[in-house]
């Protein structure tokens, strides 16, 4: 038998206490509401989140109706003991609305990103260009590669860095999807904080094969590397989310979104912690599959051989699209 420990709950002159309802597996606030002592013991009896509705002045099982119904995982309480927490698996949105969240609006449109910002151009500024020779075809003699904190970690990013990009990639991809899917790479850490916000899977596409049989083997080619990839984890009909670390030419998310819709699986949305526009990987990826990849780091060289930097949260449509035929605009 569980017990709760009700003499540690300070109630207000209603009866009653703030309940903030957090996704146990995203840590995403999903909703606000209130409980007094039935709805709390009901919640912890029945392992349903139970509340108080003020306006209809009646105990509150969420989903009753809807059948969005909240599996609470576990009860929290501050360290005044007059606010509580729910961490729940939600069996559908919280928001009457159909938003995952109740909290899906900003009340102003101020975010200061000047830290993150001049951070981000700080590691830039340190960072090495390492000449290759270029094998993608005879267009070019060598490719300028960028060693860089984002991708490379030398030196690591920091974790409000690492904070900020899986938000802005979580922010402008699609969440209603089956699975993260990410080349092996320098892309796993952000993909995989990407997955654990949306709350699915990660599938990893290897450079080796693991002896079980893959959806698909895929040959790529990038600037100065190419190899093969071996598709595990996913499936045909199967809506997905393609994370890497960088893009340039783009020749390795191309080999791989054609070889996951031939397999037929829905490629919902793609994008890279930084792209390095200078190659055009993007351009290509707009015109070949229709599919605009996203990156809230964009990067070009200059005239000297120095690195440009731009920060975008929104991940750097507009700057696409100035380059992109009319159909595309």
């Amino acid at each position: 038998m569980i017990r709760l420990n009700v003499e540690n709950v300070k109630f207000d002159s209603n009866g009653l206490v703030p309940v903030i309802v957090q996704d146990y597996v995203t840590g995403r606030i999903l909703m606000q509401a209130y409980a007094n002592e039935e709805a709390l013991r009901l919640t912890v009896k029945t392992g349903y989140a139970h509340f108080w509705s003020r306006s209809r002045r009646s105990l509150w099982l969420k989903g009753e109706t809807s059948g969005n119904r909240m599996l609470v995982k576990r009860l929290l309480i501050d360290c005044d003991g007059d606010s509580i927490i729910y961490q729940v698996e939600a069996l559908g949105p919280a928001c009457h609305t159909g938003n995952t969240s109740c909290f899906y609006r900003a009340l102003t449109d101020y975010e200061d990103l000047r830290d993150i910002e001049d951070e981000i151009r700080g590691y830039f500024e340190r960072a090495r260009i390492i000449e290759k020779r270029w094998v993608r075809d005879g267009s070019r003699d060598r490719y300028m590669y960028v060693l860089n904190p984002i991708t490379e970690n030398v030196p690591p990013p920091s974790a409000r860095v690492m904070a900020f990009l899986s938000e802005a990639i979580d922010g402008f991809t699609p969440s209603d999807v089956d699975k993260v899917v990410v080349p092996e790479s320098f892309g796993l850490p952000i993909a995989a904080l990407v997955a654990q916000r949306k709350g699915v899977p990660l599938a990893i596409i290897r450079k080796r094969d693991l002896g079980a049989e893959p959806l698909e083997k895929v040959s790529y080619s990038s600037g100065y590397e190419s190899g093969a990839y071996y598709i595990y984890g996913v499936e045909p009909g199967e809506r997905v989310v393609l994370v890497d670390d960088a893009i340039s030419t783009g020749g390795t998310m191309d080999s791989v979104i054609g070889a996951l819709r031939g397999k037929g699986v829905d490629v919902a949305g793609a994008a890279c912690s930084i792209s390095k526009e200078m190659y055009g990987g993007r351009s290509l990826i707009l015109q070949k599959h229709g599919i605009i990849v996203k990156a809230p780091v964009l990067l070009d060289l200059d005239e000297s051989g120095g690195i440009r930097v731009e920060v975008d949260p929104s991940g750097g449509a507009s700057r696409l699209f100035r380059n992109q035929p009319e159909k595309y605009l």
